[in-house]
């Protein structure tokens, strides 16, 4: 009993570090509206006041779900994390 509480244990560690990691990646999205320098061949920043603010808006819009999407994989593997610490630390007081 010991022994599988130890490796729940291990496992919760694991998983704690796979979520941070993951909170970690959704705290570095950036928002970048994706223009390029002219002549260089990519889409160059508009001239009008309203389409550049559409693209600082849409490239916004791509940075938070991105962001979202990350802090949903973060909080899936912090649930599974506490389940695991959870489940360890029951076990190590049965096995007393």
């Amino acid at each position: 009993m010991k022994i599988i509480a130890a490796a729940l244990a291990v496992l919760a560690g694991i998983t704690g570090f796979i979520a941070a990691w993951y909170w970690y990646q959704s705290s570095q999205v950036q928002i970048d509206p994706g223009w390029t320098p002219p002549g260089t061949g990519g889409p160059v920043e508009p001239d009008g006041e309203a389409a550049q603010a559409m693209g600082w808006v849409m490239a916004t819009m791509v940075a938070i779900s991105k962001a979202s999407e990350l802090n949903k994989k973060a909080a899936t593997w912090t649930a599974l994390s506490v389940a695991l610490t959870a489940t360890a630390s029951i076990l190590s007081v049965w096995a007393l």
